[in-house]
This record gives C-alpha cells, sequence and structure tokens, in this order.
C-alpha cells in the first residue's frame, strides 16, 4: 500500500480540547490532549491548524485516522472544525480514514458491553506504559484523558486497517467507509 513506514496522526477533534496520538509503524510514539484557547472560532482553527502541522513536521505524518462525529450530537461549529482538519490532511497529502467510535469501540471489544471506561482499559492494556493515565482519569471527577485514549484507540483501528484495508474504497488517496 505504501513504500515507506506508516505514520498515522490521530485525531479526536474538540471545541476545547483535541485529543492526539502518533504512530511509527506499530509504536505509538507521542500522545496528549491539546487545549484550543482562544475564543474566535477563527484562531481556533488556526491553532489546531498549527497544532497539526508541527506534529506532522516532527513526526512526518502521512495518514491520519479522525473521530468520526455523531450527527446529532455536534454542533455546527465542531462540524466545521472537523472538516477542516479532513481538508487541512488533504492539501498536506495525507491519507485520511474516519471512523466512528461504535466502530473503534467494536475492533477493540468485539463481544461484551461497550463504553469508554472500558475502552480506555483495552487501549492501556495494549500499550501498557498508558496505565498511570488510566489510574489518573478513573480518580478524576471531570473526564479529561479520555479524548487522547479514543486518538490512541484510532490509530489502533487505523493500523488494523491499514494491514488488512477490507470494507473500505478508495477515491485517490481519500478511503471512506462504504
Amino acid at each position: 500500500m505504501l513504500d515507506k513506514e506508516i505514520r498515522i496522526l490521530a485525531v479526536n477533534p474538540g471545541s476545547r480540547y483535541v485529543g492526539i496520538a502518533v504512530y511509527h509503524g506499530l509504536e505509538l510514539v507521542d500522545w496528549a490532549v491539546r487545549s484550543i484557547r482562544d475564543k474566535s472560532p477563527k484562531t481556533k482553527l488556526d491553532q489546531l491548524k498549527s497544532i497539526l502541522s508541527e506534529i506532522t513536521e516532527t513526526h512526518g505524518v502521512n495518514c491520519l485516522a479522525v473521530k468520526a462525529l455523531h450527527p446529532a450530537r455536534t454542533s455546527k461549529y465542531l462540524k466545521l472544525l472537523a472538516a477542516a482538519v479532513k481538508d487541512w490532511a488533504k492539501e498536506s497529502s495525507c491519507i485520511v480514514r474516519e471512523y466512528g467510535i461504535k466502530e473503534i469501540e467494536t475492533s477493540l471489544m468485539p463481544s461484551g458491553r461497550l463504553n469508554k471506561s472500558r475502552l480506555m482499559g483495552e487501549v492501556a492494556a495494549a500499550h501498557p506504559f498508558l496505565y498511570p493515565e488510566l489510574d489518573g482519569e478513573r480518580k478524576n471527577r471531570n473526564p479529561y484523558l479520555v479524548r487522547m485514549f479514543e486518538a490512541v484507540a484510532l490509530g489502533m483501528r487505523c493500523l488494523g486497517e491499514m494491514e488488512s484495508p477490507k470494507g473500505r474504497k478508495q477515491i485517490g488517496n481519500i478511503h471512506e467507509a462504504k
């Protein structure tokens, strides 16, 4: 599929906080929650693009995995932000993959009850060095790192698909769900 190593930037977009994970091949090399503090939509978008550009340049990213937002639970502004992220990736010549949260959960947990706590546990089991963050997140009253754990899970899902791209159609370098 790709001649060089797959380098995935997984993004869980949000209007205030963005979950990010970076994979070099099968290795998770960076994970974080970045905050976008500006008030105006234009400056928030510029700040997000700046964050993504910096990560892309640092890691040589060639694939973007982005969380598909639920249409009924997403504001117009967040939809525009997510669309801008995908447009930015196209301009950067990245392969774009989009996954809904249910698709991510079922790929990591094929059986059993699906919830964010179990998802974070599965991610930490796959990457044991994330256990301290998981323990801290479970003690927090307000979820914060769940965005980062979802981004790591996005990257895991994308890696699985890049090795076995069944069920996807390709349009140029952009991949979309059937």
